[in-house]
């Protein structure tokens, strides 16, 4: 059985080289060869001169096609390295874009709230004042009213609120004051 296989091999790989010998025949006269029939056809009708030249023609055009699409290859190559630097460079600008905004607001954020803070300070300090004026008045009896620079009497300084009233005071007069001790219309 060994020995079969053997024989085997051998009749395939003489086959080969009968196919490839009768290819290069019909190469070097110019036609086309049928390896089953180990016939040759001829392709063409002009001279065996004019195969050559032929030939090179056509490796000619097939280099010129493959330097073609080589060429293009590496066009599209370079296009797709391009557009993903670009790409690439976008997303770079938008990420330092979203920075440079939420910095923005955070700095906006910040000086609404120093002003709301100051804002207050000051209307804090406003309320202050006006209740202290309040208390200022409210300590000091009023003037006499009408603008007189004193009241008529001790029902004239009751009836403005302004009694006791004591020596220093708008309105205070020595007629008001019966006892003479500085304080006038005393209850």
């Amino acid at each position: 059985m060994i020995r079969n296989l053997k024989h085997r091999r051998t009749a395939v790989i003489a086959g080969g080289a009968l196919a490839v010998i009768l290819a290069l025949s019909a190469c070097s006269s110019g036609g086309e060869t049928n390896a089953a029939a180990g016939t040759t056809t001829p392709t063409s009708t002009s001279s065996a001169s004019a195969t050559p030249a032929a030939l090179r023609a056509t490796a000619a055009k097939e280099a010129a096609a493959a330097k073609e699409a080589a060429e293009k290859k590496a066009a599209e190559e370079a296009a797709a390295a391009q557009a993903k630097a670009e790409a690439d460079a976008k997303a770079a600008a938008d990420a330092a874009a979203a920075k440079a905004a939420a910095d923005a607001k955070a700095a906006a954020d910040a000086a609404a709230a120093q002003a709301a803070a100051d804002a207050k300070a000051a209307a804090d300090a406003a309320a202050a004042q006006a209740a202290a004026d309040a208390a200022a008045r409210a300590a000091a009896p009023p003037a006499p009213a009408g603008g007189a620079s004193y009241y008529e009497n001790c029902d004239a300084v009751r009836a403005a609120g302004a009694a006791p009233i004591t020596v220093g005071q708008p309105g205070y007069s020595r007629q008001l004051d019966r006892d003479g001790d500085g304080v006038g219309c005393e209850v």
